[in-house]
């Protein structure tokens, strides 16, 4: 697959999730803007979902490419890693499998997306 910088169009956000506790005492998930990535949606053939018996699995999991990090493999195994899209896909996900690109420089991943429960996005400067 021929991946270029110009089908990366869309930003998205890479964040730690902590909480946030409100003044009446009650206990909010948060997420910790950690850095701004440009990615891309990968699409597959209708015989590669069918060939893999992916159907089920790819439901309502977005597939995108972006430039390598090492932040997304780690985020792999650890669930307080998200990704928030924007629009259309304007949720906050977890990496459900990932494709990493070791083999050159400025490679690109394949990452699956795992949609997680609605949380409030912080920034920290």
């Amino acid at each position: 697959m021929k991946i270029t910088l110009e089908r990366l169009r869309y930003k998205a956000t890479f964040n730690k999730q902590g909480y946030e506790e409100l003044p009446n005492g009650n206990v909010v998930n948060t997420n910790e803007k950690l850095f701004d990535f440009w990615y891309g949606y990968y699409k597959q053939s209708l015989s590669q979902s069918v060939s893999s018996n992916a159907f089920d699995f790819l439901k309502d999991k977005p597939t995108i490419i972006a430039r390598h990090n090492d932040k997304f493999v780690e985020a792999m195994s650890d669930n307080s890693y998200t990704i928030t899209l924007p629009s259309p896909n304007d949720k906050t996900y977890h990496v459900a499998s990932i494709n990493p690109d070791y083999e050159v420089v400025n490679g690109y991943d394949t990452i699956v997306l795992s949609a997680t429960g609605t949380t409030t996005t912080t920034t920290t400067n």
